[in-house]
């Protein structure tokens, strides 16, 4: 009995260790990413903008240009998402295209993310990517987001079509979205 007891003892004692150690002394590069299915949904996100911060609600907000005017302007999250991460947390990101549009003629397209933090995810700043152009698709890979784009060749109109394929690449650096 006493032998089974010193066995079962030097096995949890043995056990607790390995789940225990410290493991600093190995490098750990990347935490991979845990693909859980889930999907970070920037719909009711504050995203900060130059002019300051815009909170979504169910993916877009509405307000008065001037007091009592009936112009409006409208900031909407598109149906361009990636996800992937951006913060090397092993958590899953989102970056998304957002259009500003109203009160003049532009149409504004940002980039903004979505980014884990410790305890919940936070919106970024938007990087405004151009007026009036046509956004194709946005992506993260190795924390690297690439946004592409048509665009119109410097010297046409904004009232030409966008024709010109354009591709930026950014990252999150900092607690910062900046372009890469």
């Amino acid at each position: 009995m006493k032998k089974l007891f010193l066995v079962i003892v030097i096995i949890v004692v043995g056990l607790g260790y390995f789940a225990l150690r410290d493991g600093t002394d190995e490098a750990v590069p990347n935490v991979p990413i845990v693909d859980d299915g889930f999907r970070p949904d920037p719909s009711n996100a504050t995203f900060i903008f130059d002019e300051g911060p815009v909170t979504l609600e169910k993916g877009r907000r509405e307000v008065e240009v001037a007091p009592g005017s009936a112009m409006k302007e409208e900031t909407l999250l598109t149906d361009f998402v990636g996800y992937g991460d951006v913060n090397k947390d092993g958590k899953n990101d989102a970056v998304a295209i957002l259009v500003q549009s109203g009160g003049a003629s532009g149409v504004f397209i940002y980039l903004a993310g979505y980014v884990s933090g410790p305890v919940t995810y936070k919106g970024t700043n938007a990087i405004f990517l151009g007026d009036r152009i046509t956004p194709k698709s946005v992506s993260i890979s190795n924390e690297i987001i690439t946004v592409n784009y048509l665009d119109r060749k410097e010297s046409e109109p904004f009232t030409a079509e966008p024709t010109v394929p354009v591709a930026r690449n950014f990252q999150y650096q900092g607690g910062t979205l900046i372009e890469k």
